[in-house]
C-alpha cells in the first residue's frame, strides 16, 4: 500500500472518529444546565427539545412564584387599616388554602380560638377574644367588589372593617423570559384553573398571547392532544405535567423522564429548551466540520500534498477543531 493510499484511508476514517463530538456537545450542555438548575439527564429530552415549538405553562410556578400576594388593603374607614391587617392576617394562619396563606403574611398569628371553616364561603374564629370572619363579601353581607384577583371581606365584632384583595405573585422577569421563548421559536401558552378575567390579566402582564382559563390540571390532556394533532411538538411545564406531552419540564425530584428543573421559573424553562437547541446545533456543526475536514484531507492526500506523517497531524488537528466546534456551539 502506497503512502498516499495509507493517508487517504486514514483521513477517510475521520468522519467516523468525529462522531465522538456529539456526546461531547451533550456533556457540555448538561454541565451548563446543572449550573443553571436544569438537569438534562434524559437522552430523549435532548433529542425532542430542539423540535419543540409550543410550551404549555402552568399558572403555578412558571410565570408566577407559585404563591399569591396581597395587592390591596381597603379599610372601610382610614383608621381601620391596622386592625384590618391584624385581624385578617391572624385568622388567615388558621387556613391552608393559598388565599388565606397570602393574607396570613399581613400579621402574626395572635391568640386564635373557636376556628371554623365554612367551605368556599370563608373562615371564622376568635382573635384575641374578638369574633372575626374572613370570606366572600356576600357571605358577610358586604357589597360585592369587581377587583381583579380574589377579594375577601373582613368582619370584626360583627362589623365590616374592610376588604383585602389577593392576586398572583408574578415573577419580576416573566415578560422578558416569555419573549426569550418566542424569540427561540417556541410559542408560550398559559393554562390556568383560575377565572377567565384573572387568567387574561396574568397573560397580558407576561406578554402571552394565547391562554386557557378554567382548566384544572386533570383536564389539560385534551389541549396537548389538540396541539399535537395540528402538527405541533408540545412541551408542558408545570407541577403535574401531562404525560401525553412530547416533552415534560417538571420540578419533581423523582422525575426520570423529560427535563427536571430546580424550579418551574419560566426563565429556567427558556434556558432548558435553549440548551437542547444549542446541543443539537453543536452536534450538526461538528458532523459537518468533521466531514469537511476528512474529505479535504483525502483530496490533499490523494494529490500527494499530505504524506503519512502530515496526514496524522491533519487528523489530530481535525479532531481538535471538531471538539472545539462542539464545545463552543454547545456553550452558546
Amino acid at each position: 500500500m502506497t503512502p498516499a493510499l495509507v493517508a487517504c484511508v486514514l483521513l477517510a476514517a475521520l468522519p467516523a472518529v468525529f462522531a465522538y463530538a456529539v456526546p461531547v456537545a451533550r456533556w457540555v450542555a448538561r454541565a451548563r444546565g446543572r449550573a443553571a438548575g436544569v438537569f438534562l439527564d434524559d437522552r430523549t429530552a435532548l433529542a425532542v427539545g430542539p423540535r419543540v415549538d409550543t410550551v404549555l405553562l402552568d399558572r403555578w410556578g412558571t410565570v408566577t412564584t407559585g404563591q399569591l400576594r396581597v395587592v390591596a388593603v381597603d379599610p372601610v374607614e382610614p383608621d381601620h387599616e391596622r386592625n384590618l391587617r391584624w385581624f385578617a392576617g391572624a385568622l388567615g394562619h388558621a387556613a391552608e388554602d393559598p388565599v388565606s396563606q397570602a393574607i396570613a403574611r399581613l400579621s402574626s398569628r395572635g391568640k386564635l380560638s373557636q376556628v371554623e371553616q365554612h367551605g368556599s364561603r370563608g373562615i371564622s374564629g376568635s382573635v384575641d377574644r374578638h369574633p372575626v370572619r374572613l370570606g366572600r363579601p356576600d357571605w358577610l353581607g358586604m357589597a360585592a367588589r369587581d377587583d381583579a384577583g380574589v377579594t375577601l371581606g373582613v368582619q370584626v365584632d360583627s362589623r365590616p372593617i374592610g376588604y383585602i384583595t389577593v392576586a398572583d405573585d408574578v415573577r419580576p422577569h416573566a415578560h422578558e423570559d416569555v419573549a426569550r421563548l418566542r424569540a427561540d421559536g417556541v410559542e408560550p401558552v398559559l393554562v390556568s384553573e383560575d377565572s377567565e378575567r384573572n387568567t387574561r390579566g396574568l397573560a397580558e402582564a407576561c406578554g402571552i398571547a394565547q391562554w386557557y382559563a378554567d382548566r384544572p390540571a386533570d383536564t389539560r390532556g385534551a389541549l396537548v392532544d389538540e396541539r399535537r394533532r395540528t402538527g405541533h411538538v408540545v412541551a408542558v411545564a408545570g407541577p403535574s405535567a401531562d404525560r401525553e406531552a412530547d416533552l415534560l419540564l417538571t420540578d419533581a425530584a423523582d422525575s426520570t423522564r423529560g427535563i427536571r428543573l430546580a424550579d418551574l421559573d419560566v426563565g429556567r424553562v427558556a434556558t432548558a429548551l435553549a440548551l437542547t437547541r444549542s446541543a443539537a446545533r453543536a452536534a450538526t456543526r461538528s458532523r459537518r466540520t468533521g466531514l469537511g475536514v476528512g474529505l479535504l484531507g483525502v483530496v490533499l492526500a490523494a494529490t500527494g500534498v499530505l504524506a503519512v506523517p502530515l496526514a496524522i497531524g491533519w487528523a489530530v488537528l481535525g479532531c481538535g477543531l471538531v471538539t472545539a466546534t462542539a464545545v463552543g456551539r454547545a456553550a452558546t
